[in-house]
């Protein structure tokens, strides 16, 4: 870190020399010596670049050694290595091969990718062969890329190391979202991170993918790029955008997956309009420790529960809870709710024009617009019994850094703004997406709650429970389990 502090003022300090030299020089053509307008932007991005250097000092490497990487074999999509070879087609799969070549050649090491299956499903099994790892004082890995849900039980286990105490992660960097480090951090600790590091998180944002060609069947609708723009983009006025599309394609007189809908709306797709709303599961208190949150059993998740349902249930079939994906392919649904990464698996052939917008805001006077990720993105972390921590971190870090510099330019910017958006507009709002991307530790932690802070909401929508009357049977769970949770960052 001194050292970077040291480049940055050097450079500051040659660019208002350089400054001055322009004023000298411009004062003796005739000018009257004033600094040129462009002067202060010209320096501030001067220091906005070396914000960006990566702040590990050069003598820092493993000196060739091989450093063990614990990863969810089950990830969904590439995210840790390539195979071997010749050029890839995949401009994907190519970039994280440069990015790991890279990273071995500044580091000095050799990375070892230990194979575990590790997903919601494998959760346990993944868990328990850290515990077997641990217990058994085995340092064959350092770094531990699993599962968001299955690091977090790790954490929660107490094999994780606290990341706030290595030397040589920087989250000040861009490379790792404030939001998620912030939300993560409980009693001034921290056991995982994710960021661009992680591939999968980029692909697992929700949004709300809308069929073009068939909003403009209807000429009174307004464009949801156009919505978004003017701040009108909110659950209200989407779900009323939804009206008038119902029509039983394979008139077998009942809702399926056969007909055209003005929404689909998957279980897990619901999360887009919690999170988008501003919903939470849980909050930090005054001391940093983690609570439930007031707007989960709140009256606002009841009413947009209630809203939901309206179009699901009761509106002439205007939407359809539980609606396949293909529904959408097909162009047999007006708005569809899913992850980004929908648009890579199966909207590359579609022969309708498609817009991707952010969640809707629960109302115009909500400041920002707010992104829910699925939790099938990867969380790092480094062993708690790990005998080399700092070098651990220092890997982790330029790990990020060559992520950020060549794995999330291919991700984002050519596979899902240039390759998956069918319009400028569209590659104009993954941006708006990207930026909203909120955390949850509740969500986080999910798993090792039991599924409080994710099924339950579900479970209301498809049963049409009175939500805020669940708060009586399930809040004094939800604390006891952040109450061992909160330990977790004490011990």
């Amino acid at each position: 870190m001194k050292k970077i502090r040291s480049i940055i003022i050097v450079l500051i300090v040659a660019a208002f020399i350089l400054t001055s030299l322009a004023a000298c020089a411009d004062k003796q053509n005739g000018g009257d010596g004033t600094t040129a307008a462009g002067t202060s932007t010209d320096t501030a991005a001067v220091v906005e670049e070396t914000t960006k250097l990566l702040s590990i000092p050069d003598d820092v490497n493993l000196g060739g050694e091989t450093m063990g990487v614990l990863y969810w074999s089950d990830v969904e999509n590439p995210e840790f290595f390539a195979e071997e070879g010749g050029e890839s087609t995949d401009k994907t799969l190519d970039a994280i091969k440069r990015r790991n070549a890279s990273l071995e050649d500044r580091m000095q090491v050799k990375l070892d990718f230990i194979p575990q299956a590790g997903n919601f499903t494998n959760l346990k099994s993944f868990v328990s062969y850290i515990d077997s790892s641990y217990k058994a004082g085995d340092h064959s890995f350092d770094i531990i890329a699993g599962y968001s849900q299955s690091v977090a039980n790790a954490a929660f286990n107490n094999y994780c190391y606290d990341l706030a105490k290595t030397e040589y992660l920087d989250f000040d960097k861009p490379w790792w979202p404030s939001r998620l480090t912030k939300e993560a951090t409980v009693n001034n600790r921290l056991y995982f991170v994710s960021g661009d590091i992680s591939t999968n998180l980029l692909y697992s944002m929700y949004t709300v993918f809308f069929n073009k060609d068939l909003l403009a069947t209807n000429p009174d609708l307004k464009s949801p790029y156009d919505l978004v723009n003017s701040n009108e983009w909110t659950v209200d006025t989407m779900l009323t955008m939804c009206h008038g599309f119902y029509r039983d394609l394979d008139a077998d007189g009942k809702k399926s997956n056969g007909d055209r809908f003005g929404l689909i709306l998957p279980r897990l797709g619901l999360d887009t309009f919690f999170y988008g709303s501003g919903l939470r599961t849980t909050d930090k208190n005054a001391d940093g420790t983690l609570i439930v949150s007031d707007t989960y059993f709140s009256e606002k998740a009841q009413n947009l529960l209630e809203k939901l349902e309206k179009v699901c249930y009761d509106d002439d079939d205007d939407g359809y809870w539980k609606g396949k994906p293909d529904v959408f392919v097909a162009g047999n649904a007006a708005f569809y709710c899913d992850r980004a990464v929908r648009a890579m698996w199966n909207l590359g052939d579609v022969d309708f024009r498609y817009g991707v917008v952010p969640a809707p805001k629960w109302d115009s006077t909500q400041e920002d617009y707010y992104t829910c990720v699925g939790n099938a993105f990867t969380l790092y972390a480094i062993m708690g019994n790990s005998e080399r921590p700092d070098l651990a971190s220092a890997v982790l870090e330029c790990w990020a850094y060559e992520a950020y510099e060549i794995t999330t330019p291919v991700v984002f910017e050519i596979t899902m703004k240039i390759r998956f958006a069918k319009d400028s507009e569209t590659a104009k709002l993954y941006d708006m997406i990207r930026d909203g991307v909120t955390f949850d530790l509740g969500r986080i932690y999910g798993a090792t709650m039991n599924k409080l802070t994710q099924s339950i909401y579900r479970d209301a929508m498809e049963n049409r429970s009175a939500w805020t009357k669940l708060k009586v049977a399930y809040s004094s769970q939800m604390e006891n389990y952040l109450k061992d949770i909160n330990a977790s960052y004490i011990k």
